[in-house]
């Protein structure tokens, strides 16, 4: 396994590309091997990161990345909604290296073309937007078949079972980091461990690059070291440490409507009731205060925290029920 540290290594054109995956794809292209590279997300998530102590920008509440919104230009948290102006210099060593980091699909897809366009070669992107239905799911399986190089999302690691592949490449390791949930570090060890699996079916030995701006990132070290035991440690502490399963129960009241006012309406007044019901203020409560939008549908969410949820719920339980705006989520 090869861990690149793209700080030092990259391509003057695109500082996604290191010289050292360049290097590698040609020279799978001329043994006629597949080159498969990795993102988490067709174009989701951003942070921002100190290039010179690798801090990066985190929730206080919730420990998962901050991710950098352009209008307005703030740094937000998508679990509980926290936001703070986007920082000019590192608040923790005072350098103005600060670097947004964000990569996509269709991103390494255009450079590639262009990058190999003196070459005969088969380049396929593998995500939602390519891969819609089940007929398009049949025929990816020909499409891969004929491919040199495979751009793919987390859908690449398990549903698809195929041959002579050279290379396995992480194009940016830290940005399966910025999912914003309580269990992202679990699933980004996965996903990984998946990921270098599938490169190395059939009896086939692949070549493994993971590409990062961030090399001595604790988390990332563990997981490209494959200290399990520690990263095990290290998970259980932090689920203690800010109250998440297994140490309490957690779940999520979800608000959708197409009318942004009436989403907010609707879950305020919700969460107005659960605050008088809690009035010992036994269980920890939050709200998302702005809005998001999916399929032009406004969504607010709460999240409750304790170890006896349920109890808690069926004082609702009849919103529930009468409302199929509202979803209620249990988490484990």
């Amino acid at each position: 396994m090869l861990l690149v540290n793209l700080n030092q290594d990259y391509n003057n054109k695109n500082r996604y590309f290191s010289n050292t995956l360049l290097s590698n794809i040609e020279d799978n292209i001329r043994n006629n091997k597949k080159s498969i590279l990795y993102l988490n997300k067709r174009w989701d998530y951003s942070a921002l990161i100190c290039e010179s102590c690798q801090h990066i920008y985190k929730c206080d509440n919730c420990d998962v990345s901050l991710n950098v919104h352009h209008y307005p230009a703030k740094m937000v948290c998508h679990l509980c909604n926290e936001s703070h102006n986007v920082a000019s210099k590192c608040s923790e060593c005072s350098n103005n290296s600060l670097k947004k980091i964000w990569v996509w699909t269709q991103q390494v897809e255009k450079f590639l073309i262009d990058y190999f366009k003196w070459k005969d070669i088969n380049i396929f992107r593998f995500d939602a937007d390519v891969i819609k239905n089940k007929t398009e799911k049949e025929s990816a399986l020909e499409k891969l078949h004929n491919s040199d190089i495979i751009i793919g999302t987390k859908m690449i690691t398990t549903w698809f079972d195929f041959s002579n592949v050279g290379l396995v490449c992480v194009m940016l390791l830290e940005q399966e980091l910025l999912i914003p949930w309580y269990n992202t570090q679990e699933k980004l060890y996965s996903n990984i461990t998946q990921l270098l699996w599938r490169g190395s079916r059939k009896w086939e030995v692949s070549e493994t690059i993971i590409q990062t701006f961030l090399p001595e990132n604790e988390i990332i070290k563990t997981i490209t070291e494959k200290n399990y035991k520690e990263f095990f440690i290290a998970t259980l502490h932090e689920r203690k440490l800010f109250r998440y399963p297994p140490f309490n129960e957690m779940a999520s009241l979800e608000y959708r409507h197409k009318s942004e006012e009436k989403a907010k309406d609707f879950i305020q007044k919700l969460r107005n009731k659960l605050d008088l019901i809690n009035n010992e203020n036994i269980y920890e409560i939050t709200m998302t205060h702005n809005s998001f939008k999916k399929y032009n549908q406004y969504y607010f969410k709460i999240i409750i925290k304790w170890n006896n949820i349920r109890d808690f719920i069926n004082n609702i339980k009849s919103d529930i029920l009468k409302n199929s705006n509202l979803s209620l989520i249990f988490e484990y």
